[in-house]
């Protein structure tokens, strides 16, 4: 007589590390050096002491500690034993080569886009884009570059790779710091915001080469006015820089 056929058992589902409420001591602590990061309040190269950290936010030591790691995870801290937790350089030539790639990343994800994405999803990333206004005063750098990354994400989510959409977002967490850089004035946040639209309606006409050359233009873009900052010495990035950057490339 056969043996009742056993069901394998389930694998156990990954563990996801739960997200801080704002209201807890972690997370006012987390939220708090993430501000001093972005406000380069924390400079580069500067070394943090857990103990003055635990008195600023009126927090204990383990909450600090536990906010520090995880910034260490996100690339914004980093921890060496007979350093402690502190936060690296700025270096020119990761810049250039975090940009090269992110353009890689997107370009790859609008070629799938243009024959994946449905119409509908298409005019739905047109829709909230049209709905965001870039130009009310009352709008932070903060809201600004969470609302970019969230376009850029969404735009390589059309490609229906969710792969693509991981690497992205890693990505965008090793040069979240770097958007903080003075971008200019708001005619500039306008224009940034006109060619994304432009982006989206030649991606509605499924033109990909129109497509990736107004995506590459937004990229570089950027990557050049972060070149820029750097020649004229910007003080509040203290970059490292070296020459392959500064030869603009």
């Amino acid at each position: 007589m056969s043996s009742p056929t056993q069901e394998p058992p389930a694998r156990a589902k990954p563990r996801k590390t739960p997200a801080s409420p704002r209201g807890t001591a972690l997370g006012r602590t987390y939220e708090g050096l993430r501000d001093l990061i972005f406000s380069y309040e924390i400079k580069p190269d500067e070394r943090l002491n857990e103990g003055e950290l635990a008195k600023r936010f009126g927090v204990s030591r383990t909450p600090v500690r536990e906010a520090l790691n995880r910034l260490v995870m996100e690339n914004l801290l980093r921890f060496e034993p007979a350093l402690g937790f502190y936060r690296p350089k700025i270096d020119a030539d990761e810049i250039v080569n975090l940009y090269e790639l992110r353009v890689i990343l997107e370009t790859e994800g609008v070629r799938l886009a243009v024959q994946r994405a449905s119409d509908a999803e298409i005019a739905a990333l047109q829709a909230e884009w049209a709905a965001l206004d870039v130009s009310d005063p009352t709008r932070s750098q903060s809201e600004r570059i969470a609302a970019d990354e969230r376009f850029h994400e969404r735009l390589v989510g059309l490609s229906h790779n969710d792969k693509l959409v991981e690497a992205l977002r890693r990505l965008n967490a090793q040069i979240h710091f770097v958007r903080w850089a003075p971008s200019g004035q708001d005619q500039d946040h306008r224009e940034s915001y006109r060619k994304h639209g432009e982006l989206l309606e030649v991606l509605r006409e499924r033109d990909e080469a129109k497509a990736i050359e107004a995506l590459r233009s937004i990229i570089v873009r950027r990557q050049e006015e972060l070149l820029d900052i750097l020649k004229e010495g910007a003080a509040k990035l203290f970059i490292s820089h070296t020459g392959r950057a500064l030869a603009g490339r």
